[in-house]
């Protein structure tokens, strides 16, 4: 299990789902760690697609959250139809007693998902600061809906991913004798005050290049742009497999390949591949999306907004 420090706030958008009580919208704190991740792919439209994770301990958890993104696939119809979970809270480290923290029961959820608008749950805590909580089980099941929303037997065709996430609770404040420098990171900013984030801080290959709300605090927005490379935790963002317009942006290693060499005008604020194989590419905030966890693109120069970066 990796767990990678996120500092960042953002604005908490919540509401309840009809009867069930379940908060559903933005994350309530900003860029939470994955804790557990399954994917399933049903691509030939048989069955109700399901993800499970089981036994997740988390320790001074601020916020548990769950995220079922569409990675690819149709999904113009699809819905998420249940997210579930059971679990237990301890107060403090010396609290023999347990408190549950099971989702209640509900009606179906029947909110829609799509590539560009994953389904993000926040689970309630049963107190502002537990010491730990323990995740049980955690099941989501995705439907698609067909006449005009009207029957919901047809089957998604498709690859789900359901994240288990947490963010830690902040650090104390240190002391005003700490000669400690607080953080303050370089930004790439986009489209609507959205920043280039390294999701999970991580620096691992393939980790996704997401967007993120700015906040100079949060260090997995400090990238440098240095000798045509845009850098994160010593690994460069990188057009996946050399695929050309429409590819992911992930992290690589840096090893100057033509699929993670940039070119930054300021005229235009565009990033461009100096690849040649697929036309200009530039990295591209895709469907000018507002929303946290988008993974970025590279798509043909078209000098738009969402393609303007700073």
């Amino acid at each position: 299990m990796r767990r990678s420090r996120r500092l960042a706030v953002a604005l908490a958008v919540s509401a309840l789902v009809a009867g069930g009580g379940i908060g559903l919208g933005l994350a309530l704190v900003a860029n939470a760690d994955v804790v557990d991740t399954c994917t399933v792919s049903n691509p030939d439209g048989t069955g109700i697609d399901s993800c499970q994770l089981n036994s997740a301990e988390i320790s001074m958890p601020a916020a548990i959250t769950l995220v079922v993104t569409l990675q690819y696939g149709d999904g113009q119809n699809d819905q998420v139809i249940w997210l579930s979970w059971t679990g237990d809270c301890q107060q403090t480290v010396d609290d023999v007693n347990v408190t549950t923290i099971n989702s209640p029961t509900q009606p179906l959820l029947r909110v829609p998902i799509s590539t560009a608008a994953p389904v993000t749950v926040n689970i309630p805590l049963p107190f502002a600061d537990p010491w730990q909580c323990n995740i049980s089980v955690v099941r989501a099941e995705l439907q698609a809906v067909i006449n005009g929303g009207t029957t919901y037997d047809a089957k998604t065709i498709g690859s789900y991913k359901l994240e288990l996430e947490y963010t830690p609770r902040p650090s104390p404040t240190a002391s005003s004798s700490s000669s400690s420098p607080s953080v303050n990171v370089p930004l790439v900013k986009g489209y609507d005050d959205k920043c280039l984030d390294d999701k999970g801080n991580s620096s691992a290959n393939r980790t996704e290049v997401i967007l993120w709300t700015c906040n100079s605090a949060d260090s997995a927005e400090g990238w440098k742009f240095t000798g045509g490379e845009l850098q994160h935790n010593g690994k460069c963002a990188n057009d996946q497999g050399n695929g050309g317009s429409g590819t992911k942006v992930i992290l690589w290693a840096c090893n100057g390949s033509s699929d993670e060499k940039w070119s930054h005008t300021g005229s235009d604020g565009e990033f461009m591949l100096s690849s040649t194989n697929h036309g200009q590419l530039c990295l591209t905030d895709p469907g000018h999306s507002k929303a946290n966890r988008t993974q970025l693109t590279v798509y043909t120069c078209n000098n738009t907004s969402n393609q303007h970066w700073t």
